[in-house]
């Protein structure tokens, strides 16, 4: 029997961690091979009322997001532990997954996983949240971060 030789994909969760524990994680979901996917005003602002459907399904606090056409930033919290972060994220890209297909965007619409920073207690949440919302300003889409479209910070940093 001939073996498998494709490379293993290194997985970016940390081995062990409980990722239901009320951490804030900075969650970056990029598009596949980071196709500009989210350009269109109506697909947009459907895909960030499923982000807050999710976040409000699931029990996340969703401290600030920004969508760019070929990523996702979002700073999140879970309310409570036993809310898994990854289950948030899958179950998210899942329902983003059938939206854009109504939408008729055709083939992968995600990579298979996504990028989380566990937001140590010496950072500064602001200069977080300052870079989220800036995305769009160093990727030149608009001058100020309060005039892109598709960004906010629907709760509350406690």
């Amino acid at each position: 029997m001939e073996e498998n030789h494709l490379p293993q994909r290194k997985n970016p969760r940390l081995r062990g961690f409980d990722y239901s524990l009320p951490y804030v994680y900075f969650i970056t979901i990029c598009t596949f091979n980071r196709r500009k996917i989210f350009v269109n005003d109506q697909l947009n602002k459907t895909i960030i009322d499923c982000l807050i459907k999710e976040k409000d399904r699931s029990g996340v606090n969703l401290y600030v997001y920004c969508l760019m056409p070929d990523h996702l930033h979002l700073l999140i919290q879970p309310e409570k532990q036993g809310v898994n972060v990854s289950n948030f994220v899958g179950s998210f890209k899942s329902k983003a997954y059938r939206l854009c297909k109504k939408f008729r965007i055709e083939g992968k619409i995600w990579q298979p996983r996504f990028y989380d920073h566990i937001v140590r207690k010496s950072e500064d949440l602001s200069e977080i949240v300052k870079y989220i919302l800036n995305n769009p300003v160093r990727k030149n889409l608009v001058e100020k971060w309060s005039d892109y479209p598709y960004s906010g910070c629907p709760d509350k940093i406690i």
